[in-house]
């Protein structure tokens, strides 16, 4: 025991030591731009303070362990009472506490490398990525202190329930206040004229479940209540390894990535970044449409108009989607920037949007070529509306968009929002396909087609009336098998707390034999509270028996 003791002194060094290693790396890491000498000196006084009592400790356990095994001379043994130590949990929650608060506040997770490299510089950015901090939560040695937190607290649970459970739930607590007993317990005597249906209800209305046993004049009384709150503490541990199980369901099975998809096309190749790796998904999602949302837009849809110098930034951007499986739509809905879309038990969120360079949505103005330098208002024949990766029909012609560009001089400038598109229509008429250049220009739209060889047969012109470019939909994937465990686990740590703090088990012996009544009582937690208020219901009733007794018996 005193080996065991001066080990625990040496661990409270170890661990204050440690906490402030990891807060100084921190700190130099993520908050100062520059690191001065005062950071070095105690970013060295730290490592040492560390170091030291790492292996003043590392000697300290050992002596002590080896005791022990030569003590106890039974591996298995030892490895279970080295498993049940709360000194293994606590270092194992200080670790992942530090490694999820890296990750979850430090560290955004799942980016590629290029990210890291560019935010944090060349060498901390190219560490951070070597030793698994940008997917930390999916990190081997966190899955590992994960399962051995698990293990833990299995082997606590083993090593402390049996005793609880005899003390609770077997007849084994069924003990009565005997000579043996009364020299353990030391019970109250008191002299009363009291039967034993007396007795029996004074406990019940105090809530206790009672039960007699009768051994010639005299009759033994057990009562008890609140036993099922030995319990909560083994269900906080069984849903801690629940929401434990879940984690490592998701870590191990569970996938997060991005999938980009243009407007009017479909895509089901997942890219995880954080592994450099893609993943097809068993579903297919198709943009049908993509909208950037503005304050005034967003307050006109909840129908309060107001006029805000923002109305025109962005509120938001939201996408219509839908799910092909096996060719056939299953599902259908919209994604916007905090509003999933939940299929199965897969979720996507909208994170990101950009221009793809290509056109989104044409308008055309279609003349009659023959007819049109004559009479241009009877040449012409109507308006078309092209989409990406759609085919409009009009007349006895199917029509698409074959290829396109934002800006016909400086393709750069497209993407800035300065826009003069130009765009080749792939058109069939009476099985023939051609191909009709479209340009922002009606002159330059004139010149190319009169340019083409291939339109010397073709009967219309077409000219731009409106042209919107092509946006692509960045989405959010993620599969979470483990989310249903995670929730079970953490409804049964909230009821098994509840059952832990709110509940108490307490017990009662009594002997009564004549008018002699002896009474011993015990409480899990709460001792000097309930013996106050037992000792003060005690007194009640040895008044009412008082008054009782000098009342005259009636017949």
């Amino acid at each position: 025991m005193e080996g065991s003791q001066r080990a625990f002194r040496g661990y409270a060094l170890l661990v204050a030591s440690f906490v402030l290693f990891t807060a100084v790396l921190i700190i130099g890491l993520f908050h100062l731009e520059y690191r001065g000498p005062l950071y070095f000196a105690l970013f060295g006084g730290s490592l040492a303070l560390l170091s030291f009592s790492l292996g003043s400790y590392a000697l300290s356990v050992y002596a002590y362990l080896k005791e022990e095994y030569s003590r106890k001379g039974n591996l298995f043994s030892f490895l279970f009472d080295f498993l049940a130590d709360i000194r293994l949990a606590i270092f194992l929650m200080l670790l992942l506490g530090i490694l999820s608060m890296l990750g979850s506040t430090y560290v955004q997770q799942s980016q590629p490398i290029e990210f890291y490299l560019d935010r944090f510089g060349a060498d901390l950015g190219y560490w951070l990525w070597r030793l698994w901090i940008t997917d930390v939560f999916r990190s081997w040695y966190y899955i590992a202190f994960i399962v051995l937190l698990a293990l833990n607290l299995i082997a606590c649970s083993f090593k402390r329930l049996p005793r609880v459970w005899v003390q609770s739930f077997t007849r084994e607590r069924f003990q009565r206040l005997e000579e043996h007993m009364e020299r353990h317990l030391k019970p109250l005597s008191l002299q009363l004229n009291l039967s034993e249906e007396r007795l029996v209800r004074f406990l019940k209305g105090m809530g206790f479940r009672v039960y007699m046993d009768r051994e010639g004049k005299k009759t033994y009384f057990y009562a008890e209540k609140g036993r099922f709150a030995r319990l909560g503490v083994y269900v906080v541990h069984l849903g801690l390894l629940v929401i434990m199980a879940g984690a490592l369901v998701d870590a191990l099975w569970g996938i997060r990535g991005t999938l980009i998809v243009p407007e009017g096309s479909r895509g089901d190749t997942l890219q995880i970044q954080a592994k450099e790796k893609v993943v097809k998904l068993p579903f297919q999602v198709e943009l049908q449409d993509f909208r950037i949302v503005s304050y005034g837009e967003e307050f006109e849809k909840k129908g309060k108009p107001r006029e805000t110098p923002f109305k025109d930034a962005v509120a938001s951007f939201e996408s219509d989607i839908r799910i092909i499986q096996n060719g056939k739509v299953v599902s259908s809905g919209m994604t916007a920037v905090n509003a999933p879309f939940d299929f199965g038990s897969y979720r996507i969120f909208q994170a990101t949007y950009g221009l793809t360079g290509e056109a989104g949505r044409v308008k055309l103005a279609v003349f009659d070529k023959k007819l049109a330098p004559l009479d241009p208002k009877k040449a012409f024949v109507g308006e078309v509306e092209l989409r990406a990766g759609k085919v409009s029909e009009f007349g006895d012609m199917l029509l698409s968009i074959d290829r396109s560009t934002l800006n016909l001089e400086d393709e750069r400038k497209g993407f800035q929002g300065e826009l003069k598109p130009a765009l080749v229509v792939k058109v069939l008429l009476n099985g023939k396909a051609y191909d009709v250049p479209v340009v922002y220009s009606p002159e330059l739209t004139v010149f190319a087609q009169s340019q083409s060889p291939g339109l010397a047969d073709f009967p219309y012109t077409f000219f731009l009336l409106n042209f919107e470019p092509q946006f692509f939909s960045g989405f959010q994937v993620s599969r979470q098998p483990g989310t249903f465990l995670i929730w079970l686990g953490s409804l049964m740590v909230v009821g098994g707390m509840l059952l832990a703090f709110y509940t108490v088990h307490r017990k009662v012996w009594a002997s009564l034999e004549g008018n002699t009544l002896k009474v011993a009582f015990w409480s899990h937690k709460f001792k000097e509270e309930f013996r106050r208020s037992f000792l003060k219901s005690l007194e009640v009733l040895r008044h009412e028996a008082v008054s009782d007794g000098k009342q005259p018996p009636t017949s």
